[in-house]
């Protein structure tokens, strides 16, 4: 049964005041007014007599909006543009109180006026652009209005004066270095920047690319960077003040962007000559016409970037009166490449040989050749008469037997004389033969004459930078090349190995399958696995080498230093004041070997 409050037929009839009597319905009888009235009954249920107009006041007054009532009002809120609202960041409280921040906590907050951040509107004077109000609902549904809210949408990029821009604005600063100017003519310096402007900007925002609302391009691009001085300058770049010169991305940290441009530095060039017979250095002035036209022209470079000078390959050929020469391009000093950052001047050297009319000769006769023409002038009509002017005169009392003007020794070589020099063919001259041939008297035996060996005799010029080297026996020069050109790694100069063993006279063998290199010479034999870094000595010793083996178009190279001087060889340069076995010039790069030293 539920109580409803009935009032009789009189009262309303004749306004008469009757007891208010609570009575009981059936529940099948419950009138459609009961819930509203049980809506505005006492919020503790009570029996008690109220009317009607106090319990509805009394359930006011026990809603947590009519509690708050009074104690709210309305906060600003700054974003950025296309930024979601928080609308509860719209209301405050007036006053600190831990049981209202708990009801404003639990409430929610909508804008009734359904303002959005599509568009910015900070950069407006119209209030209306930003107001509005918003309706704030608490837990028990209970509700207040805030009016004159007010939203700020700001651009990803403002004014320095934009104060209504959000709180984590960034102020950037963009200013002109060294090397750069703005189309009005403002110059950049280099040790205190001009500045070019200041914004507000999003943290976040690539300003290399993000295109500002009203100018509707880029920041950089609004400056119109140029080059203060084209003669010293070019590319003028915008970089970042972080560590990362290219970053561009807006943050507290990275806000400073300076616009700069790259120096240019000048490149010079001289040729110089050098006389590889007299080593004898050649001016400038001296030089042949070719040489001077290919004189490179001032160049002007980066700064920061590699910069090498070309190297010249082709052979210059000169006639000076009745000496023919032949000129190549050695080498440049500084060689390069370079990280340029100041000017250069660069020196190149060609070197210069005198070229003999056979290019390849024979090995002829020494001192006494024009006297054994004299004394055989006739030598095809006397063919038994073999001896030289020399032999007869040291052999007096064998002129009247003509039957013994030879030697034993000419017998057994088929009745040659050694009066006679033996010839070295062309081909000969290009293989790595080790046999020096010398002129012998009576008084020297065929065993004698061949005790000093190629290795021993022979001297060694090599060219660094072609590979290409002479061999100098008894004063004849002979021109080789080596297949793959010799070079220097960690101050080391690197040869093939069958070449280094030709020129410090020692034997060579490969064993494949082991991948090593034999050296063999007085006994001694020195063992370098290709693949690592040492020589392994048959006496048990172990060298470390400055330089691991290189293979460079399948043939091996190998430090001639390290395995010189296992074997007994000096090494050094031509201007430590000391002679050595194999002396380093380092103005023309080239090796001098010399095992008699």
């Amino acid at each position: 049964m539920k109580k409803v409050v009935a009032t009789t037929m009189a009262t309303l009839l004749f306004g008469l005041s009757f007891p208010v009597n609570t009575f009981a319905l059936p529940d099948n009888e419950v009138s459609a007014n009961s819930q509203i009235l049980e809506k505005v009954s006492q919020p503790n249920g009570g029996d008690g007599p109220q009317s009607g107009a106090d319990a509805d006041n009394k359930a006011k007054e026990d809603t947590i909006a009519k509690k708050i009532e009074g104690k709210l009002e309305a906060k600003d809120i700054t974003v950025w543009q296309n930024d979601t609202v928080n609308w509860k960041d719209g209301v405050k409280l007036k006053t600190d109180n831990e049981e209202f921040k708990g009801y404003l906590d639990e409430a929610s907050v909508t804008d009734l006026d359904n303002r959005n951040t599509s568009n910015s509107n900070t950069d407006t004077n119209d209030d209306k652009a930003f107001k509005g109000k918003l309706k704030v609902t608490f837990k028990d549904k209970s509700v207040i209005e805030i009016a004159d809210q007010k939203l700020y949408v700001t651009s990803k990029m403002t004014n320095i004066n934009n104060n209504k821009a959000p709180k984590n604005a960034v102020d950037v600063k963009l200013q002109l270095g060294e090397g750069v100017k703005d189309s009005n003519g403002t110059i950049g310096q280099k040790d205190k920047p001009v500045e070019y402007g200041s914004y507000r900007i999003k943290p976040g925002v690539n300003i290399l690319n993000e295109e500002h609302p009203q100018i509707k391009d880029s920041l950089f691009n609004l400056v119109k960077l140029e080059v203060s001085d084209p003669d010293k300058y070019v590319d003028p770049q915008w970089t970042s003040g972080s560590a990362n010169k290219e970053n561009f991305v807006v943050s507290k940290d990275n806000n400073i962007f300076t616009a700069t441009a790259s120096k240019l530095f000048t490149m010079t060039f001289k040729f110089v000559g050098y006389d590889r017979n007299s080593k004898t250095d050649i001016s400038s002035d001296n030089l042949p016409k070719a040489i001077k036209d290919k004189l490179p022209q001032e160049q002007k470079i980066k700064e920061g970037e590699s910069f090498k000078p070309n190297k010249f390959e082709d052979t210059i050929n000169e006639n000076s009166g009745e000496n023919k020469y032949e000129w190549k391009f050695s080498h440049w000093n500084p060689t390069g490449p370079l990280s340029i950052n100041e000017n250069k001047s660069f020196q190149g050297t060609w070197t210069r040989s005198k070229v003999e009319e056979n290019s390849n000769p024979e090995v002829k006769p020494g001192p006494g050749k024009e006297e054994d023409k004299k004394e055989r002038p006739e030598k095809e009509n006397k063919p038994k008469d073999n001896s030289k002017a020399e032999d007869k005169k040291e052999r007096p009392q064998e002129e009247n037997k003509p039957k013994e003007n030879s030697r034993v020794e000419d017998n057994k070589n088929n009745n040659k004389s050694n009066n006679t020099f033996p010839r070295i063919k062309a081909n000969e001259n290009k293989s790595s033969s080790n046999k020096v041939y010398t002129r012998t008297t009576k008084k020297e035996s065929k065993t004698e004459s061949n005790k000093e060996t190629f290795s021993k005799t022979a001297k060694y010029t090599l060219t660094l930078n072609s590979g290409e080297y002479e061999v100098i026996i008894n004063g004849q020069v002979i021109k080789r090349q080596m297949d793959v050109k010799p070079l220097i790694k960690n101050d080391r100069l690197m040869l093939p190995l069958r070449s280094l063993a030709e020129m410090i006279g020692t034997k060579v063998e490969w064993d494949q399958e082991t991948r090593t290199a034999i050296f063999t010479n007085k006994g001694m034999v020195a063992k370098i696995q290709i693949d690592g870094n040492e020589i392994v000595l048959s006496n048990g010793k172990v060298i470390k080498m400055d330089s691991k083996p290189l293979n460079i178009k399948g043939r091996i190279l190998l430090p001639i230093s390290n395995v010189a001087n296992v074997f007994g060889l000096t090494n050094g340069n031509t201007k430590d004041g000391t002679d050595q076995n194999i002396e380093w010039d380092g103005d023309t790069k080239t090796v001098e070997i010399n095992l008699n030293k």
